[in-house]
Formats: structure tokens, sequence, C-alpha cells
């Protein structure tokens, strides 16, 4: 079976988290890439669902529990409540028009 590996973890200015993923053969060799964003206090658990259930799709295994366990570490560590709230106010201000 194809696998699926976080390859890079990067924190934006405003605290969103991008993910990319390398898509692997099940020989190892690199398919291609896959990228996902998750905005501060977003839930991962579901966007990793989300990226699993899509991944399936086109016969990849899921994300593994190290990687999500890494992934989740520097959620908690880049998500402060300054930056949570930060956030926040920006995207109500963006919804309003401000």
């Amino acid at each position: 079976m194809k696998s699926l590996i976080i390859e890079q973890i990067e924190v934006t200015s405003n605290g969103t988290v991008q993910v990319r993923m390398h898509k692997l053969s099940s020989d190892g060799d690199l398919i291609g890439n896959h990228r996902t964003s998750i905005p501060p206090a977003g839930d991962i658990t579901a966007q990793i669902g989300a990226v699993n259930a899509h991944m399936a799709t086109e016969n990849y295994s899921p994300v593994s529990a190290a990687d999500i366990t890494k992934l989740t570490a520097i959620c908690n560590a880049a998500w402060t409540v300054e930056v949570v709230s930060a956030y926040q106010a920006a995207e109500a201000a963006r919804n309003q028009g401000v």
C-alpha cells in the first residue's frame, strides 16, 4: 500500500500550521506531495481525518500516530492564548469587512 508521511510542519506568522506530506509508493519512492493547513485552535483530529479519508480514495495508508503526535505537539506549542486571540480577532474583522 502507498503511504503518506508528514515531511514538513510550518507555523505561519498568524499561527496557521501548514503541513506538507510526502506521498510514497509501496516501494518507498516519492510520488508527490499533499498539503493541508490548520488555523489556530483548529481541530487537528478532524483535519487529519479528512486528509486520511481523501487519501484513502487513492489507496494511501493513514498518517501515522507518531506523525500526528508530532503535529499536535507543534500546534499546541504554537497556539498560545495570544496567538489564538489575535487570529480570532483578525478573522472576525475580516468577516465583517473591516
